[in-house]
């Protein structure tokens, strides 16, 4: 979803709750169930390749590049529980939209999604045998299910860009959790299935969990393909890889999907194609099935044939529901295997574009940055600033009563250089002296001062446009690295060091004066 569409939270449930039910995303954090409502969220998506953040609040996990827009990913548990999450195959992000934009929360697993009748959603201010906090809407109490809190992504948004003055990371009030002995959690079972669920024509389908990499809305534009099979709808660009869209209704001889708010992306992933993403009508939910409560599907329903598109049937509500799970790899083989085929110079076409909007760009509009390695992730500050990048030499001589990052100072042809390691001023643990390692000289007023990173990776020149504000993640985070250089193409984002900052150091002064 766009950060420019307009978020109403409020007209939002009230056209669900005019329905007589609301629909909730519900999701394990350290094996507490909660949900968030539906409308808040966005997308659902795996675990992305992220840039962690020096000097954020401990409970953010880094900066994910998500299809052009910098998404800051929390650590839920650390919200919440205090605790950090360890990752795992069903590890997912859950991208949520507030008045303060797009945000991801790392949860342990999502269960479903599904619709609660108004009547089982408990507001927390009728709550009295409970202790609710900041984050807390309510709960949701079916007699047939666990109790699952109902968390309030407009508050949890606006926790996160919040900073403290008398702190280097950001400082968030003290939530008590609900005391309910009613919520027990059953033990995790490997033996299980997991199904995504989903609605074509009114009729619910499913595809194994572990085939699908993440649910995406349907973006506002997809590039149309001329002479392409009615079932492909076009190419969309999601985060830096070109992936078809295909209509699944009309590729397993159904009607077109009628593409709405409620219509998702379920992208999957194929060995012989790649990545697919399949248009639904509406995603339901998560379920976890045994083998012994799948059925063969008649043969009649697969047009005879051995291997049909449908490979079983799961029923549930003791059988007034019926879910038909759909053989991937027979959509691929018998629905589009030729569709997909024609598209592939489209698809390499289109990447190439992409990769090249390389529309000439005057050297008015670019800057030239120095790369550097710090921590494995990648930094940089502006040429402009850089006076040189040297060799660490094999000693320092140290100056007492200065900061531990402060590692000395050295004699560079005739200046007195002070050193810091950059590291250590970052906030991160010093890392052993290796060949690699480099000085970079940096100037301010005359003044300067070097400062040691892990490596040089390159001078590189950038657009203008590809630089953005970073998000305000604490009070010395946006001192220090209150820029970013977004790299869509490249999948890189590069963090920029402010030197004026980091030259302004009294401590550094000092060390000067001394010598």
């Amino acid at each position: 979803m766009s950060n420019d569409n307009t978020f109403d939270e409020t007209e939002r449930n009230t056209e669900q709750a005019a329905d007589g039910e609301q629909q909730f995303v519900s999701f394990l954090v350290n094996k507490e169930r909660f949900t968030f409502p539906m409308l808040s969220v966005g997308e659902i998506i795996r675990v992305p390749t992220m840039v962690s953040v020096p000097l954020g609040p401990p409970q953010m996990i880094g900066l994910a590049n998500l299809r052009g827009n910098v998404l800051p990913v929390y650590d839920l548990s650390a919200i919440l529980l205090g605790t950090q999450t360890q990752t795992s195959d069903v590890t997912r992000v859950i991208v949520v939209e507030s008045e303060l934009g797009s945000v991801g929360f790392l949860v342990d697993r999502v269960l479903r999604v599904y619709s609660a009748p108004n009547d089982t959603v408990i507001d927390k201010s009728a709550m009295t045998d409970s202790i609710a906090y900041d984050y807390m809407l309510g709960i949701i109490k079916q007699s047939d299910q666990p109790v699952e809190q109902i968390l309030d992504v407009s508050a949890l948004a606006k926790a996160q860009a919040v900073t403290k003055q008398d702190g280097n990371a950001m400082q968030l009030s003290g939530m008590k959790r609900i005391d309910n002995d009613e919520v027990q959690e059953a033990e995790e079972d490997d033996s299980l299935q997991q199904l995504v669920c989903f609605s074509l024509e009114e009729q619910e389908f499913a595809f194994h969990l572990q085939d699908v990499e993440e649910i995406v809305r349907v973006p506002s534009e997809i590039s149309q393909l001329p002479d392409s099979a009615p079932a492909v709808l076009g190419l969309v660009n999601l985060r830096g890889r070109i992936i078809p869209i295909v209509d699944l209704s009309n590729a397993i001889g159904m009607m077109h999907t009628d593409i709405n708010e409620a219509s998702r992306i379920v992208v999957t992933q194929n060995s012989e194609y790649g990545s697919v993403g399949f248009v639904v009508a509406k995603v339901s939910n998560v379920v976890s099935i045994s083998d012994s409560e799948l059925e063969s599907v008649p043969s009649v329903c697969n047009d005879g044939a051995e291997s049909g598109l449908l490979e079983a049937v799961y029923r549930s509500d003791g059988g007034k529901r019926l879910v038909s799970i759909i053989n991937l790899s027979n959509i691929y083989g018998r629905a589009l295997m030729s569709a997909l085929s024609s598209i592939e110079d489209d698809i390499k076409q289109e990447s190439q574009m992409s990769e090249g909007n390389d529309v000439t760009i005057d050297e008015d509009d670019c800057e030239q940055y120095v790369i550097f390695w710090i921590n494995g992730q990648e930094y940089g500050v502006s040429i402009d600033d850089t006076q040189e990048i040297t060799r660490v030499p094999e000693k320092l001589e140290s100056v007492p009563s200065t900061p531990d990052y402060l590692k000395g100072i050295v004699n560079l042809r005739g200046t007195v250089l002070p050193v810091i390691d950059l590291r250590s001023r970052l906030g991160m643990p010093s890392s052993e002296t290796s060949e690699r390692q480099r000085i970079v000289v940096l100037t301010k007023d005359k003044q300067r001062t070097g400062f040691i990173v892990d490596g040089v990776a390159e001078v590189k020149t950038v657009v203008r446009q590809t630089i953005e504000n970073a998000p305000s993640l604490s009070d010395m985070q946006s001192e220090f690295l209150n820029r970013l250089i977004k790299l869509n193409d490249e999948k890189r984002i590069i963090q920029i060091i402010e030197p004026n900052v980091l030259l302004n150091d009294n401590a550094v002064a000092a060390a000067q004066q001394q010598c």
